[in-house]
């Protein structure tokens, strides 16, 4: 396993989840918002830029399909 991969793959993740973070504490965020997001940030990088957007797509879908009334999740 390539190692290096794997920790910029976290990296990404965790970035994506700070920017989350930025926009609300909530799930629920729109693409539309992640990407004005990345654009507030100044992350302009192409391939950056849709791999932070997938990284944030599948916080999204997990956090979404977690909560629940009674348990809500929270990023």
């Amino acid at each position: 396993m390539d190692q290096e991969l794997i920790k910029e793959g976290l990296k990404i993740i965790e970035q994506a989840s700070y920017i989350l973070e930025e926009i609300s504490d909530q799930p629920g965020i729109t693409p539309y918002e992640f990407i004005a997001a990345l654009d507030s940030n100044g992350i302009t990088e192409l391939d950056h830029r849709a791999a932070l957007l997938q990284a944030a797509t599948t916080i999204e879908l997990s956090l979404e399909s977690m909560s629940d009334k009674t348990h809500p999740t929270i990023h």
